[in-house]
Order: structure tokens, then C-alpha cells, then sequence
């Protein structure tokens, strides 16, 4: 017998060129076979699957009829029932249809009334997550299902326009990401009570369990969930928009307790973040959720931390609403990377327009970029919006003092409006700045005053400039902007100007011969990235004559790239120690790697293949020739390296 039909429906399911054979087999036994050359449940995800069904209908207790053999598809997603045997009992009189389904070790046991097929109470056991990618793709187009299993139970309603399913289920090793890489979850585990509601516009989801196990990634946050329990309550949509989670509670004891809502846009990025309360005690906090946030906001590869913050957060993609603070005791060791802080405690309480309570924040000790500033406490205030102090600070900085003057911030204004702050220092002790910076020590003090720091751009500029009293001369930085000052590159910019340096002064302390003097200069254009020169334009000039050792010609001889003169220059230089110079003059403009070299201006020897640096004066009258207009930058620090370490060549 034979039955055949170009379309069939039921509930929820379409099945296009249906051929139905019933036969008798080789023991005579009836044998049904049963294909469709395209299946279609739109509620999970399947187009035009291929469908085969074989086996053997035999009578069961009383009026029910029992259907004993294998099913095979080609096309469902994640190769659902690609060869699972299939036990399907029908109890008209009870109303009731179960059908079983075993493939590998995967397993389903599904039950339904006669009167309601459309409703199912399944059981599952170790079912492939990847057999949902068409669910997954329903309510959410941009994720992807990589691995993992289900077990549990579940109801399900099948409808045209949506699939509705809840019930408590355990995941094991569940493994999905997002197209865009900015969502994901490895080898999560979890287990709790859910619903999904996948309709037309968006699919609403709930979540009410634990999560055990396994890595989150959220956005630019990454979380390494612990092994023990962590309860995680969550409800909202998914849909073109983006995801939506209205209700959210997350507690994980040990480490971070929060409650609010979250939002991401349709490319995954963060774009709401409410969070009525948040607790995170460190360092458990840090390790297990603050990593790549902390990462991604300041450059530092790895902390030491210790303490606790709370409070509570309301931010969007226009800015923060609500930073409410409190730290207790924190500590924080970037291991060298520019910041380390002692005992900071305190609170910020900030509403946008609005004006809060007057709040109190210190440290003992905090060490920014090797600079050893001592204890402070800062009185702040927010008046209307903005935060600010309510009188100058003082902090002590290597013997001097570093003034806080003015701070106000408003988070919720444009870049260029949100700081405002003056400051200044005054006597510093040079030697110990040296020291803590890794330079050649040398005495002085330094002073200045930035009277006014604000954002331009995306530049953090400090107005006014600093001064420094030093080798008897003195020495200006103004112009000076720094880009990323916690990010893995920052970017300073600044000029430097120099006057009436003592020569003699100078050059006792960094080894390079002696040279008296006075020296003038600047280095204009200045710009460091990662703490290294990018470009800058210097020019180094001595004109009021002087005497220069023996060692102080080879040195600029050297990093002129010159030789040593033959001849009576030569000679001269066995036979004297010290030599008078009338002019002295070193430029190097520095680009792309590369600097061009230059002297003295306007050069006396013009006709030359080089440039003069040193013009003698009496006699045995020297004169130093650089022959290299364009040096690498790395050789030319490496010859700077060289002759300040005392190994300049030798005159025999």
C-alpha cells in the first residue's frame, strides 16, 4: 500500500512530497516507510529538512499501536537525528503519544496529547546543544552554538509564529560565541530554571539558577566563573536591536555581588549599564572579573590587590548618570607598570545635576609613574553636577610639595568640558626624582605651576609649564599633553627649553668628557610614545667659547660620526689633554626613525662634506667635523649609550 501527498501540515510542522510504503518484510511482518523530501518546524529552525522513517508497526496493550525502528535527516541543524532509532507508542483511547528517540548517547523522551500536539513534555539527556543552533538562530541571528550538552525537562509549545519553552535544565560545557566575537562562553556550566518565548518582533528569556564553571564574555567584560556555585538571576529580550536584560542579579560570594540591568546594541557593545548595587571584594573580584575590563581601561597587564568597593552605577552610551563609591582599604601593585596605591578609602557620591552630600577620599601612599607622592586626603563635593574640592591639597613629593589647587569634574559633559584642574609644585628635590626615575642623579630643585588642566581634543593639556633649576642654567617645559596616561602607550608631548647651562656642571655627571661653558638649547616638538621619542627637533648650542677635554672631542666625534683627524689635529690630540673652543653646536631633528644631524649655524666650514660641532679657538687649535647627515635612531642612542659609559675611541 501506498500513500503519497505534495504538501502535509499539522501543527507547527510542514512536510512537502511525503511518499508513506507500507509492505511486508521478509518474516511477513508489516514493515512502513516513510519519507519527506522537506520538513519544515519554523520554532526550531528547521528548513527543508530531509526526513526518513523506517520500521515495523506492531500492537500494543489494548487499542494502542507501537512503531519500533530508525529515523534519519539530512539538513537539521547540528545533524539532529542523523541516524537515531525511534520508538513511538499511540494511545488513542488514552490520548497520548510518546515517542523516544535514541542517538548515541543522546537521548529524548517526548510526550504529547492527541487533542494538543503542538504541546510537548520532553525529557533530554545529554542532547547536543549544537541541535538548537535553529532555536539560537530564531532569537538571536548574530550567536553561534559551538558545543556543550542539555539535560533536563521541558515543556514546549510549537506555533507558527514562535516556540515557547521553560522548565530546569543542567548544561554541561556549553560553548557559543557571537559573529562580532564581542559575546561568548566556554565550557559553561549551569543549572536552573528557564523560559524562552522566541515571537515575531523579540524573544523574551528568564534564567533563575546557578552558573558553575566555565568562562563569560560579556562586552569588554570577561568573566573566569570559579567551580563553586554562583546564582545568577536574569530576564529580558533579544532581538534586532540587541539584547536587553532588565532584571539582572548576579552573586558569586566570594567575589562580586550585583544587581541591575545591562544592555547591548546590535554589534554587542555595551550601551546601559544600571546598577542599583554592586559589591566586589578583592582580590577575588579582579581575578575572576576584573581582568580584561581593567585591561582594556588602563594598559595594566596585572595587579596585586587587595580591599573591597561598592556602590552603585547608571551609565549609558551618552555618559554616566549615577557614580555612587565606596572604597575600603584598597590596595593596588601594577608591578612596575605606574601605579601603586596604599590604604585608599573613601567615597564619591555624583548625580548628574544634582547636588549630594560632602564626601571624603585618602590614600597613604601612591606611587604614579615612579613619582612617591605621600599621604593625602581630599575633601570633595558636588555642587549641581559637578565634583569638586572643597579646599587645596598638599602632597609631599621627594622633599617638596605637589598642590592639588583645583579639581572639578563633571562626567556627565562633553570631553572638553568634563576636567578642570590646577596644580604646582615647588622644591622638589631633583636628586631623589633622578633616583626614583632611573636618570644620572643631579642636584636642584623644581617648581612650576599648571593653572589650568583640561581636555582638548583627546588630549589631556596642561597649561602654564614647569621649570627647573639646574647645572646652574635653568630649564622650561611647556606645551605639555599626554593621550592614553593609563593606556599601554601613552603619548606626552611637550618643548623643552634650556639656558645658561653649565657645561662643566653637566657634563661631570654624565661621563662624556669635560667641556666648560654655558650651553643653550631647546627640544621643541617633543612627543613620546611607550616612553620613547617619536619625534622632536633639537638644536644645542654653546657660543661663548670655553675649553673641551680631550675625551669630550672623541665623544662628539663620535656621535657625529666623524673619525679623528689625521695630521697636526691628530698630533694635537696625543700631545694636550684640553683644547679652547670658540663654538659649539649639535642638532638632530628626529623622523621616521631617523635623525638629521646638524652643527653649528651658520657653519664656518660650509664648503665641507660635513658639518662643524666644535670651532677651535687658540692654540693647538682642533675642530670636530660630523660626517653623517642622517643617522638611525637606535644607533645614534647606542653611540650616546657608548660614550657616556666612558668608551669613546682611543687616541694612541
Amino acid at each position: 500500500m501506498q500513500l503519497q501527498a505534495e504538501t502535509l501540515t499539522l501543527p507547527g510542522v510542514q512536510l512537502a512530497k511525503v511518499n508513506a510504503q507500507a509492505t511486508l518484510g521478509p518474516d511477513g511482518r508489516p514493515v512502513l516507510h516513510i519519507d519527506a523530501a522537506k520538513v519544515s518546524i519554523p520554532s526550531l529552525g528547521w528548513r527543508d529538512v530531509a526526513l526518513s522513517l523506517q520500521g515495523e508497526p506492531q500492537r500494543a496493550d489494548g487499542s494502542a499501536w507501537k512503531f519500533v525502528g530508525r529515523v534519519t535527516t539530512q539538513r537539521a541543524p547540528g545533524n539532529a537525528l542523523a541516524d537515531a532509532g525511534l520508538t513511538i507508542l499511540y494511545d488513542r483511547e488514552g490520548g497520548t503519544m510518546e515517542v523516544d528517540v535514541v542517538q548515541g548517547k543522546s537521548s529524548l523522551d517526548a510526550q504529547l496529547p492527541l487533542d494538543q500536539p503542538s504541546h510537548l513534555q520532553v525529557k533530554l539527556a545529554a542532547i547536543p546543544l549544537a541541535w538548537l543552533k535553529g532555536v539560537l538562530a530564531a532569537a538571536w541571528p548574530d550567536g553561534r552554538l559551538n558545543g556543550g550538552t542539555l539535560a533536563g525537562n521541558v515543556a514546549l509549545d510549537l506555533a507558527q509564529d514562535g516556540t515557547r519553552a521553560s522548565g530546569r535544565v543542567a548544561v554541561s560545557g556549553a560553548d557559543l560565541d557571537s559573529k562580532s566575537g564581542t559575546m561568548a562562553a566556554q565550557k559553561l556550566g549551569a543549572e536552573g530554571n528557564f523560559r524562552i518565548d522566541t515571537g515575531l518582533a523579540a524573544t523574551t528569556v528568564m534564567w533563575d539558577g546557578q552558573l558553575r564553571g566555565g568562562q563569560l564574555l560579556l562586552g569588554p567584560l570577561f568573566a573566569q566563573l570559579p567551580q563553586s556555585p554562583v546564582a545568577l538571576h536574569v530576564a529580558g529580550s533579544l532581538g534586532p536591536t540587541g539584547i536587553a536584560l532588565d532584571s539582572l542579579d548576579f552573586d558569586d560570594p566570594e567575589a562580586l555581588r550585583l544587581s541591575g540591568s545591562i544592555g547591548f546594541d546590535r554589534r554587542g557593545s555595551l550601551d546601559k549599564l544600571a546598577l542599583s548595587h554592586f559589591a566586589a571584594t578583592l582580590p577575588a573580584a579582579y581575578t575572576r572579573y576584573g581582568t580584561t575590563l581593567v585591561r582594556s581601561l588602563t594598559g595594566f597587564e596585572s595587579l596585586t590587590t587587595s580591599g573591597s568597593f561598592s556602590g552603585s552605577l547608571d551609565m549609558d552610551a551618552k555618559g554616566p548618570h549615577v557614580i555612587d563609591l565606596v572604597a575600603k582599604d584598597v590596595t593596588l601593585d601594577s608591578h612596575g607598570a605606574g601605579l601603586d596605591v596604599d590604604g585608599f578609602d573613601g567615597g564619591i557620591d555624583w548625580r548628574a545635576g544634582a547636588t549630594r552630600p560632602a564626601t571624603q577620599l585618602k590614600w597613604n601612599a601612591l606611587s604614579l609613574y615612579r613619582l612617591a607622592f605621600g599621604s593625602a586626603s581630599f575633601g570633595l563635593k558636588d555642587e549641581g553636577g559637578a565634583l569638586s574640592l572643597r579646599a587645596p591639597v598638599d602632597v609631599a613629593l621627594f622633599g617638596g610639595t605637589f598642590q592639588v589647587a583645583r579639581f572639578e569634574w563633571r562626567p556627565d559633559e562633553a570631553k572638553s568640558q568634563r576636567l578642570s584642574a590646577a596644580f604646582s609644585v615647588s622644591n622638589v628635590d631633583v636628586n631623589q626624582l633622578c633616583t626614583a626615575l632611573g636618570w644620572p642623579a643631579f642636584g636642584g630643585k623644581l617648581g612650576g605651576a599648571v593653572p589650568d588642566l583640561v581636555y582638548r581634543g583627546d588630549n589631556l593639556v596642561f597649561g602654564g609649564g614647569l621649570s627647573l633649576n639646574a647645572f646652574g642654567g635653568s630649564v622650561s617645559v611647556t606645551n605639555l599633553s599626554m593621550q592614553h596616561p593609563f593606556g599601554p602607550a601613552p603619548e606626552l608631548a611637550a618643548d623643552i627649553d634650556m639656558d645658561q647651562l653649565d657645561l662643566a656642571q653637566l657634563t661631570s655627571v654624565f661621563g662624556f668628557g669635560q667641556i666648560t661653558g654655558r650651553m643653550d638649547g631647546d627640544i621643541h616638538g617633543l612627543k613620546l610614545v611607550g616612553w620613547k621619542p617619536v619625534t622632536f627637533d633639537a638644536d644645542l648650542t654653546a657660543n661663548g667659547g670655553g675649553k673641551i677635554s680631550q675625551n669630550a672631542i672623541k665623544s662628539l666625534t663620535e656621535v657625529g660620526g666623524g673619525g679623528i683627524a689625521a695630521g697636526l689635529q691628530g698630533m694635537a690630540l696625543r700631545l694636550f689633554k684640553t683644547f679652547g673652543y670658540s663654538r659649539i653646536g649639535l642638532s638632530c631633528k628626529l623622523a621616521n626613525g631617523v635623525c638629521s644631524m646638524g652643527g653649528i649655524s651658520p657653519d664656518p666650514d660650509a664648503d665641507g662634506n660635513g658639518y662643524t660641532i666644535v670651532e677651535g679657538s687658540g692654540l693647538p687649535r682642533i675642530t670636530v667635523i660630523g660626517h653623517e647627515r642622517s643617522v638611525d635612531w637606535v644607533t645614534l642612542v647606542s653611540r650616546l649609550k657608548s660614550v657616556t659609559e666612558g668608551n669613546a675611541p682611543v687616541i694612541d
